[in-house]
């Protein structure tokens, strides 16, 4: 008994003389406050990133199933066929109890929403938006698919996140547009305040006012100056027309309207200047077009096709 007590004795001074060492190498050791701050600032943005991405995951697999079912009652109303994003693990149920609402606007049409924060967006046509009964937690998450326009209720508190393919648009309060399409290409313009795009390939980007960034499969391709009323003028029901490629034109009406427009190539890269009332039905649009651009149109049933 006593060899026993002589041991333990004998390992406890080893051990308080190991731990007076490790004690006086971390008394001496310098302390790198920047690199302490720079890993946990890293550490919180993986989180935060990891956190964003499992949100827009169950969400956007949430919203399949309500779509189809939307689908189904706008089919009636116009013949509007939604986008069909990967969603094969959704249902209704999930949906209804992650407390969503989901907003799917037809063909020809634009859609106002107040937000539960007293936010408010237009949905352009073939737009989709999912958003929360109530926002809760230390962020405002919605999800946007096709073209909407915000103004959004300050909070400083309280970040709004607009989730989208790819990337998320983060603001306080502020006014800007913005749009995703079917290629992979997207677009935001800021009206007013400061936005910061976030891509899932880690690079932010900072918008100020008149501010146009364009991206390509969620990244950012080019940053330029712009005036916001030739791209937001679609909330009033018209399209400005400052030198718009004739094959992006037909591509957004087609949207718009939900049909197919085919433009010849020689035709393609005509510019085209003016207004298009949009409260108007596509063939006089697209007459309208023709006074600006000569050319041929047929129609079969709903396909438009334009030739020299």
């Amino acid at each position: 008994m006593k060899e026993q007590k002589h041991n333990n004795h004998t390992q406890g001074q080893e051990g308080s003389r190991a731990l007076d060492h490790l004690l006086d190498a971390c008394r001496f050791q310098p302390v790198d406050n920047t690199r302490i701050k720079s890993l946990v600032h890293e550490k919180i943005r993986k989180e935060k990133l990891a956190r964003k991405r499992r949100l827009r995951n169950i969400c956007v697999a949430s919203l399949s199933a309500a779509a189809c079912i939307a689908l189904v009652w706008f089919a009636g109303a116009g013949g509007f066929t939604a986008p069909s994003p990967d969603l094969s693990e959704a249902s209704v149920s999930e949906l209804a109890h992650a407390g969503y609402n989901e907003v799917i606007v037809p063909a020809g049409q634009r859609r106002e929403i107040t937000l539960p924060d007293g936010s408010h967006l237009i949905a352009n046509a073939h737009s989709r938006v999912l958003y929360p009964e109530q926002f809760k937690g230390d962020e405002r998450h919605i999800f946007v698919f096709g073209e909407v326009f915000l103004e959004v209720a300050k909070d400083r508190r309280h970040p709004f996140v607009v989730e989208s393919k790819g990337f998320d648009v983060r603001v306080l309060g502020t006014t800007f547009n913005i749009r995703n399409s079917s290629d992979s290409t997207a677009s935001v313009v800021l009206v007013e305040g400061s936005v910061e795009i976030d891509t899932e390939n880690d690079r932010s980007v900072r918008l100020r006012p008149n501010d146009m960034a364009e991206l390509l499969n969620g990244d950012v391709t080019s940053l330029t100056r712009i005036d916001p009323d030739d791209y937001t003028s679609w909330t009033k029901g018209l399209l400005h027309l400052t030198g718009m490629p004739l094959s992006e034109l037909t591509r957004n009406l087609g949207d718009y309207y939900g049909i197919e427009i085919r433009c010849h190539s020689s035709l393609a890269d005509t510019r085209v200047y003016g207004k298009l009332d949009l409260h108007k039905d596509i063939d006089t649009v697209i007459e309208s077009i023709r006074e600006i651009v000569p050319m041929k149109i047929t129609r079969s049933g709903n396909i438009i096709t334009l030739k020299p």
